[in-house]
């Protein structure tokens, strides 16, 4: 059905275009025409005009030559009427010279007693009668002359020629009647044409503005959107190079929030990964949900239409279109599915609400889909980083770290015990028979045993405790700020947990550990200490924990601990037979206390170590804490109540907010707060 609708559009889309094209064709072969029409409209009216002056000319000269005719026969009359001295020739004479310079337009035949006689041959003979007479008359011969001119029908013979001349007349006028009202109406329908056409140039112009307007605001409308291409793609680089430095999902998702919030402006969001056992995403980060509904912490794949299809999918509330099942929320929310080397890495989802919210939505989803890509390449990325450094420092059957990162770390913890004066332990630990158990019971069966080993091992272990696999079946465990009777008793446990693994229908699983620490060792012979120390183990029957001896037995004698009281004089108060003690002092006690002046505290906090395991250790913060107190420069325990403000300022610093505010100072620096005042 979504192919269909978009066939349908592009069909229309073009449809629109052709028609727009063929419209445009249309009125420009239109306007061509009616261009074409009113040139040769004119050519014709021009032709018409000139046809008409002809016709004009026509009638005019056989006008004049009916004149002529007619003022001939008049003097030739007059000349028989009116005496020889009362005649002007000069009339004759010009209005003869006129006939014969207009006879060409007399017509070509004149019906003379039922026979048409050529007009040439009768104006001559006519011509000879005017003469005959006139020249009678002016001999005096008035009578012969009236005799010739009545004899010959002169006078009907002028009338004949009269009469030629004015149906000629008729004729060539109603010729120019009609051609001039051809001229008129070729002229009015040359007029309606160039209103129409003037009209269509209008229109033509017109729709050309029109079109010149959307395409001017469409061009503008794409430097616009060109320009925010331009923007939104260096701020996509600049996320993209922004990500290639992110070390760990902490610095992505900052680098998503600070993008997402300025590139697509007035969203909130949300982002999900697949857990260690990718069968459910969790919420990594969420940017802009302040005052909005809560989202859940994790969600399932089956749960998302976005993840089960792969591809955008908007969650629309109220509505009876597909809403995945975790969508609880009130808002319009696209989700991306994150893809990256063909799988899928987490989800992206971006909320938006308000009546055109799907709209912005679907805007957006193109950037959207440019915000998901960067990220599931970072996310990638840094899988794939982790994988490597997995790789490169835990050993992949068991899980724990390698001898690699185990000689670091030891070298690590050795220069800090040193110079902070710490304690620090190894336990060396190395499976009984492992061999024999591989022999008799396969390889597979003897990494079984190693992993499930390196499990025990890690109930056991506080969080800044390192377990190595130090080759083979040997495991090595390093302790730091633990002496070796707290080492000793956790390597017993770990001892008690790995013997417990034993099957009853399958092997015997046991462990010899060896245990060796600083000071009592030196930092050099520490890893071959606790090995002798195993190797010990063995020898006497294996499955046992044994220490090992002292090698440096004068470091742990002139070693100076920060909380150390050695070489010290503890402020006693005087004999008091009277039953004075630290509580409830005597006067004399009192006095004595007092006569110190300036008042100088000094509060130590060491932090001891437990011998419980570490699933059961409480908070870093709250762990157990050994108190000493310095007074005067003098060494005051348990309690220093000798003095009051004292016993209050000791009481107050010991409460648990107190504690743990001085416990939030630097890991590296040494556990100690100064207090001093007058």
């Amino acid at each position: 059905r979504l192919m269909s609708l978009q066939t349908i559009s592009r069909w229309v889309a073009s449809a629109r275009s052709y028609w727009t094209m063929s419209l445009t064709s249309a009125a420009a072969g239109v306007l061509c025409l009616m261009v074409v029409v009113i040139i040769g409209g004119f050519t014709y009216i021009q032709h018409q005009y000139h046809e008409l002056s002809e016709i004009r000319e026509h009638a005019r000269q056989l006008r004049i030559a009916r004149q002529a005719i007619m003022d001939v026969d008049a003097y030739v009359l007059n000349a028989l009427a009116v005496p020889k001295h009362k005649q002007d020739p000069f009339d004759y004479v010009r209005a003869l010279d006129l006939l014969t310079r207009h006879e060409a337009q007399v017509p070509a035949a004149i019906a003379w007693q039922e026979k048409a006689i050529a007009s040439g041959e009768f104006l001559a003979a006519l011509k000879q009668d005017w003469h005959d007479v006139s020249r009678l008359s002016e001999n005096g011969e008035l009578e012969n002359a009236k005799q010739v001119y009545f004899e010959r029908q002169t006078f009907d013979r002028v009338k004949a020629t009269v009469n030629a001349i004015e149906q000629t007349l008729t004729t060539i006028e109603s010729d120019f009647l009609e051609q001039n009202n051809a001229v008129n109406n070729a002229t009015a329908i040359l007029l309606l044409v160039q209103i129409l056409t003037g009209a269509g140039c209008v229109l033509a112009f017109y729709q050309n503005a029109r079109t010149s307007k959307r395409q001017a605001e469409i061009r503008a409308k794409a430097v616009v959107e060109a320009e925010a291409s331009r923007v939104q793609v260096g701020k996509l680089f600049e996320m993209a190079d922004m990500l290639q430095s992110a070390s760990d999902y902490d610095d992505a998702n900052a680098v998503l929030r600070s993008s997402a919030t300025d590139l697509i402006f007035g969203f909130s969001g949300a982002l999900y990964v697949f857990s260690n056992s990718r069968d459910r995403l969790v919420l990594s980060t969420h940017w802009e949900r302040e005052g909005f509904d809560e989202l859940p912490e994790s969600l399932s794949i089956q749960q998302c239409w976005a993840l089960k299809r792969g591809k955008q999918h908007i969650n629309r509330p109220y509505s009876r279109k597909l809403c995945c099942e975790h969508h609880t929320t009130n808002e319009y929310a696209l989700e991306i599915p994150m893809l990256a080397r063909g799988e899928i890495l987490g989800l992206l989802q971006i909320y938006a609400e308000g009546d055109e919210a799907e709209e912005r939505l679907k805007a957006i989803a193109g950037l959207g889909a440019a915000l998901a890509d960067a990220m599931s390449l970072a996310l990638a990325n840094i899988a794939l980083r982790e994988k490597l450094r997995g790789q490169a420092l835990r050993d992949p059957l068991t899980g724990l770290y390698n001898r690699r990162y185990m000689e670091d770390a030891i070298d690590r913890f050795v220069r800090l015990a040193e110079r902070e004066n710490r304690d620090l332990s190894v336990i060396m630990i190395d499976l009984d028979h492992f061999k024999r158990l591989n022999d008799q019971y396969g390889h597979a069966q003897g990494d079984s045993v190693l992993r499930d080993s390196a499990a025990a091992i890690g109930r056991h272990l506080r969080e800044t405790d390192v377990a190595c696999r130090y080759g083979g079946e040997e495991l090595i465990i390093l302790l730091p700020d633990c002496n070796i009777d707290m080492a000793a008793h956790k390597a017993e446990d770990i001892r008690l947990s790995i013997e417990a693994l034993t099957n009853p229908n399958g092997p015997k699983v046991s462990a010899s550990l060896g245990v060796a620490a600083m000071p009592a060792n030196s930092a050099k012979d520490l890893v071959s200490s606790a090995d002798s120390a195993l190797y010990q183990a063995k020898q006497e029957g294996r499955n046992r924990v044994v220490r090992a001896p002292e090698t440096a037995p004068h470091a742990a004698k002139n070693r100076q601990h920060p909380n150390s009281t050695r070489n010290r004089t503890f402020f006693k108060p005087p004999n008091n037979k009277k039953g004075g003690h630290w509580d409830h002092p005597s006067p004399e006690m009192e006095k004595a206390a007092r006569a110190a002046s300036p008042l100088d505290i000094r509060l130590y906090l060491r932090r001891l170590p437990c011998p419980e395991p570490a699933s059961s250790y409480p908070p870093r913060a709250h762990r157990p804490i050994s108190v000493r107190y310095r007074y005067n420069g003098h060494a005051l325990r348990p309690w220093p109540s000798a003095h009051p403000t004292l016993r209050t300022l000791v009481r107050m610093l010991e409460e648990p907010m107190a504690l743990s505010a001085a416990l939030r100072t630097r890991r590296s620096s040494p556990r100690t707060v100064t207090l001093q005042s007058s």
